[in-house]
């Protein structure tokens, strides 16, 4: 794996504990599809939650979440669309952005999450 793939992997699992303790269910992580991947897909009582998760290091100077484009967002919501359709839920779908920054040796040092990030209205 290469050092961006180890830093990902890291702002992934980082994202994946503060989801468990605050009582999300981890459904799903890298769902892969031909319109491209969903880092975690959670549930809670009420929501299917799809999120991006991007991780940068601190000293990069430029916010993770940044990298969510327009064209990213339409690809989750593409993908998404596929899940739901293979393993159907009555859930609410939601979209959520986790930004991790990394210092160091690859330490959490920064985590900003953003429920509800974007919605899906009008991308297809």
């Amino acid at each position: 794996m290469n050092k961006t793939g180890e830093r990902g992997a890291v702002g992934e699992d980082f994202t994946v504990s503060r989801l468990k303790a605050r009582g999300y269910q981890i459904l799903a992580r890298n769902y892969h599809t031909c319109y491209g991947e969903i880092d975690i897909i959670a549930a809670t009582a009420r929501y299917i939650v799809f999120v991006e998760v991007k991780t940068r290091m601190a000293s990069s100077g430029v916010a993770p979440e940044e990298a969510v484009t327009l064209t990213k967002q339409k690809r989750l919501l593409k993908t998404a669309l596929l899940y739901l359709q293979k393993y159907p839920s009555p859930l609410q779908p939601r979209f959520d952005v986790a930004g991790v920054l990394l210092g160091e040796g690859n330490q959490v040092v920064g985590f900003r999450y953003t429920a509800n990030a974007f919605e899906g209205e009008g991308f297809l």
